[in-house]
């Protein structure tokens, strides 16, 4: 294999992700801050108040809602890499119409028992015009609640289908909108937190807006599958031909069979809100003993302020997370292990850029919140630049995460989400406030350094067991427990000379691993005839290159993956006529034909600006 072969593809795609995720990023960031910042320039502290009442509803939405995104998002990618599409939309259309159920349910049982519900949330009809100003509130977020659910669930799976760019696109309009929207509805026609709510509604359907502006309203044209011995493409049919995305909505054919190992997946990361919850309580009636209300305004800011730097980690998670499942798809590690460095270098550069700015200026970031007065402006800087010393741990974590996820270990991404948001951020936060006013604010840094280096310890050192009298090392994370020998992965430069050593490789896997002559055989002219295609047809210029990674399934099947850097081009298009039945002959048409009849199954996409090709023989 070249050397940098990971390096050529996972780069160009990386970035393809990254930037667009970071813009979703900031906007996320800027919405989160803004809606603070507004309600209580308006209303003061009642307007606050109710907000933060209702911070627990949107913890449970966030719990649904990114527990089956991005469980559901990652089974998506792994199945397109595996060349599934029918099964990828069908478990689309199944995570759908569940979450949807859900967020109606919710929906109805929030408004039914909404004054029980209040009282749970710390309000009573006692406490007049801040029960009041909450129920107005909540009834609308809690009548949003499917408008939510269908909103990011769009989100992560356009993400997974090559939408990047609308996805961040439609949610940063959607950010933005929400900001001017309560700047309007609150600040100028003064509707209070019933404004705010409706503004954030507003916002969520504005982003769906944008999402299905790429969402096709019948089936799309995909070249995939398996053909008979008379079957022609039309001419009419471009190369490029529904390369671009596999999501619709309709027909609506969902296939609810995994909906639930999804959300088990999705729940490593989305069990985080819960843990918040009971953290924003402890912290919150810790800080009023000490510090009052001053203390508690700080730690509101510090909160806001962590939006600035741990949601440009968000972004880089969010944009390794596609690449990470299609390699993993394709059971092949190196591509894997190299996207999770460009997701860890890229995250600590970006990330670092926010904490240096916030150390070299606390006080502009006490400025932005309004806090005010030199005792707050100097507790407000002196936790800034606390918190900042354990950032960078924290953005570590939090790719780490996502890559765990992408991978299908839930386990790992269970234990350092629990890490950080309960088992040693909990403890540590009480320890840290026997400190005082102080000591309170190191809890940030020993959270994220311990919980990571524990993490690191319990994952990756490794352990001895017995069995039957001998002893073996063992790791408590196994990233992918398929044979790494079974999976030959080979780029190549798009020149014809090329061909015959990748040939010689693959026959000799093919051997090595028990095929059946004719399997041997057909693996080896699928290679050669979609590689000469390539080659030939699809390369505009000299540069260029191929990656054919061929996989020894245990089922006695052999699985191929091409991904090329030519123009958009689909070889399953080509006009397979059969010789002599018109005057226009093509052989490289009829390469293609005998693969097309050949081949168990096939499936093309153009996905990250690549074409790629999935064959099982």
């Amino acid at each position: 294999m070249k050397k940098h072969a990971e390096d050529y593809f996972s780069r160009k795609m990386f970035y393809r992700q990254f930037f667009p995720a970071l813009l979703s990023s900031v906007g996320l960031a800027a919405g989160d801050m803004m809606d603070a910042v507004v309600v209580g320039q308006s209303m003061g502290v009642t307007g606050l108040a109710a907000i933060s009442l209702a911070l627990p509803v949107f913890m449970v939405m966030n719990v649904v809602m990114h527990g089956f995104g991005i469980g559901g998002s990652v089974r998506f990618a792994t199945q397109l890499a595996q060349g599934k599409p029918e099964e990828a939309l069908g478990g689309f259309q199944g995570v759908l119409g569940v979450t949807l159920l859900i967020g109606a349910a919710l929906a109805i049982l929030g408004n039914l028992f909404l004054t029980p519900l209040l009282g749970l949330l710390g309000t009573t009809a006692a406490d007049g015009l801040l029960f009041e100003t909450s129920r107005a509130y909540v009834r609308i977020i809690v009548s949003g609640t499917p408008l939510f659910f269908f909103a990011y669930l769009l989100n992560y799976y356009l993400r997974n289908d090559d939408h990047e760019k609308i996805a961040s696109l439609g949610f940063t309009v959607g950010n933005f909108s929400d900001i001017a929207l309560n700047l309007v509805l609150v600040l100028l026609l003064d509707m209070g937190a019933a404004g705010a709510a409706l503004a954030t509604l507003a916002g969520q359907a504005i982003s769906i807006a944008c999402y299905l502006t790429v969402l096709p309203w019948r089936k799309n044209i995909c070249i995939s599958g398996k053909a008979d011995e008379n079957e022609r493409l039309p001419e009419s049919v471009p190369h490029g031909a529904g390369a671009k995305g596999t999501l619709r909505l309709f027909p609506f054919s969902p296939d609810f069979g995994g909906c639930f190992s999804c959300f088990r997946t999705g729940f490593s990361s989305s069990v985080s809100y819960l843990f918040s919850m009971l953290f924003l309580l402890a912290a919150n009636h810790l800080l009023m003993r000490m510090s009052g209300s001053v203390g508690v305004a700080v730690f509101d800011m510090v909160q806001n302020a962590s939006y600035l730097i741990l949601y440009l980690y968000d972004g880089t998670a969010k944009a390794a997370q596609p690449l990470v499942s299609t390699y993993c798809g394709e059971h092949n590690r190196r591509g894997m292990a190299h996207t999770l460095r460009l997701g860890l270098r890229s995250g600590m550069a970006v990330g670092a850029v926010g904490i240096f700015l916030t150390v070299v200026s606390p006080g502009t970031v006490c400025a932005l919140f309004g806090l005010e007065g030199q005792e707050a402006v100097r507790l407000g800087c002196y936790a800034l630049r606390v918190f900042c010393a354990g950032a960078g741990f924290a953005g570590i974590s939090i790719v780490l995460e996502s890559y765990y996820q992408s991978v299908g270990e839930e386990m790992a991404a269970y234990l350092l989400t629990i890490l950080r948001g309960a088992a040693v951020l909990l403890p540590a936060t009480f320890v840290c406030a026997a400190f005082g006013e102080q000591g309170f604010w190191w809890l940030y840094p020993v959270t994220e350094i311990l919980s990571l280096g524990l993490f690191l310890l319990i994952a990756y050192v490794p352990r001895e067991a017995s069995s039957n009298g001998h002893t073996h090392k063992y790791h408590v994370i196994h990233e992918d427990l398929f044979d790494p020998n079974r999976v030959l992965s080979i780029l190549i430069d798009n020149r014809m000379d090329e061909l015959g050593p990748l040939l010689e490789k693959v026959r000799g896997f093919c051997e090595a691993w028990d095929a059946l002559p004719n399997q041997s055989y057909f693996v080896v002219l699928t290679v050669e005839e979609l590689c000469s295609v390539i080659i030939n047809r699809a390369f505009l210029t000299e540069k260029g290159r191929i990656q054919i990674t061929l996989v020894a399934e245990e089922d006695h099947l052999f699985t191929l993956h091409f991904r090329d850097s030519a123009a958009s081009f689909n070889p399953f298009s080509l006009r397979t006529e059969r010789a002599g039945s018109t005057a226009f002959f093509d052989l490289d048409a009829m390469g293609v034909l005998v693969i097309r009849r050949t081949a168990k199954e096939f499936y093309y996409r153009h996905y990250q600006g690549f074409n790629t090709l999935t064959v099982k023989i």
